[in-house]
C-alpha cells in the first residue's frame, strides 16, 4: 500500500514507534512528522486533557499533510492519581476515527507533586534523574524500568490496537470513537 500517514509530533520516540508499527500494518506507506498544537496544556492532567490532545494532534496532522491518508496523535498525560496514562488517536481522510489506551503506571510520589504543581514530566524526570531530554528517548517509563521498556516501544501497543478498526473495517461500524476513559 503507498500511502501516506501523517504523525502529530515529531519527537523522536513517538515517530519511531509509528513508523514500527505503520511500516509492518501498511508496507510501503510513507510517514510525515509534523509538528502541530494539542490545544491542552504542555501536560496534560487527566484522561480528558490527554485524549483531546491526542485527538487533536491528529486530526491536525492529518490536515497540514496533503494527501495523508490517515493521521495519528500520540499523547502522554498524567492522571491526578499520580500514574503515567497515554492516549493514541487514529482519523481517517473518511472520517473514521478510534481512540485507544496505553500503558498506566506510577510515577514517584516527589515528580507526581511537581507535575500536579504545573510542571512538565520530561524537564522534571531530566532533572532528579540527570539525564537530558529524556522525553525523545527512554522516556519516563524507560528511565524507571531501567531501560526494560521504551518509551517508544510503549507507544506501539495501543498504536497496533488503534489500527484495529482501519485493518477490519468490515467487523468495525464507522464511526468508532469509544469514550475519553483511561
Amino acid at each position: 500500500m503507498s500511502f501516506t500517514i501523517a504523525i502529530g509530533s515529531t519527537n523522536p520516540a513517538k515517530t519511531s514507534a509509528v513508523r514500527a508499527v505503520c511500516e509492518r500494518a501498511f508496507p510501503g506507506c510513507t510517514v510525515a512528522a509534523v509538528n502541530v498544537p494539542s490545544g491542552v496544556p504542555e501536560q496534560p492532567i487527566g484522561p480528558a486533557q490527554t485524549s483531546t490532545g491526542a485527538q487533536n494532534r491528529a486530526r491536525a496532522a492529518l490536515a497540514a499533510v496533503p494527501g495523508a491518508r490517515m493521521g495519528m496523535g500520540l499523547e502522554g498525560g498524567v492522571d491526578p492519581d499520580g500514574s503515567l496514562i497515554n492516549c493514541v488517536a487514529v482519523v481517517e481522510a473518511g472520517g473514521r476515527e478510534n481512540l485507544t489506551w496505553g500503558v498506566r503506571f506510577p510515577l514517584p510520589p516527589s515528580v507526581v507533586a511537581r507535575v500536579l504543581r504545573g510542571e512538565e514530566l520530561g524537564p522534571v524526570m531530566d532533572e532528579v534523574t540527570g539525564r537530558n531530554e529524556s522525553k525523545k528517548q527512554l522516556g519516563a517509563v524507560g528511565i524507571l524500568t531501567n531501560g526494560i521498556f521504551t518509551r517508544a516501544e510503549m507507544w506501539q501497543g495501543p498504536l497496533a490496537c488503534a489500527l484495529m478498526p482501519f485493518l477490519h473495517p468490515e467487523l468495525y461500524p464507522a464511526p468508532v470513537t469509544p469514550p475519553p476513559e483511561a
